[in-house]
């Protein structure tokens, strides 16, 4: 004797395991997106990051020395934000390292029709800006808010 679901069931189950497979999803750092999501997207979307601790290193462009050694830690905890930024200046004379430490905030927005986001150093004052990347890296950007003619030399990498 075979047995059959009725369509009301058939139609409720289906529609509950589609639901399931859509669910969430948790990146390296805990953050959860929606399926299907990138983490940067869905933190463009409003999404702030979660207490945690995430890292950038690399080497910037620098006019009158070898470049700058960069390390940016964000900080967040509790709602509160912070930042400690540690600049090495490579063949300079006299002290080279300087650290840097404040509030930053998270900022969404949108760029070439895109979801961006902003993480602003010291938000209450001119604070420097950089733009979060599809792949995980910042892009310092100009003081103007723009991008740099050289923006792969001004991306700082995700540890």
């Amino acid at each position: 004797m075979e047995s059959r679901l009725p369509p009301m069931k058939f139609a409720a189950l289906l529609a509950l395991a589609c639901l399931l497979a859509s669910g969430c999803s948790q990146d390296k750092d805990g953050a959860t997106t929606q399926a299907g999501q990138s983490p940067s997207a869905a933190a463009a979307d409003g999404q702030a990051m979660q207490d945690g601790e995430r890292t950038w290193v690399g080497l910037l462009p620098c006019s009158d020395c070898q470049g700058i050694d960069t390390r940016l830690v964000l900080r967040s905890r509790d709602g509160r934000r912070d930042y400690l930024l540690t600049e090495t200046y490579i063949g300079g004379r006299g002290k080279n390292t300087f650290n840097r430490e404040g509030e930053w905030m998270q900022v969404a927005g949108a760029g070439d029709g895109e979801p961006l986001t902003l993480y602003v150093l010291d938000p209450d004052q001119a604070g420097q800006r950089f733009s979060l990347q599809p792949d995980g890296a910042l892009e310092l950007l100009e003081g103007n808010g723009g991008h740099s003619g050289q923006a792969v030399a001004y991306r700082l990498q995700r540890l």
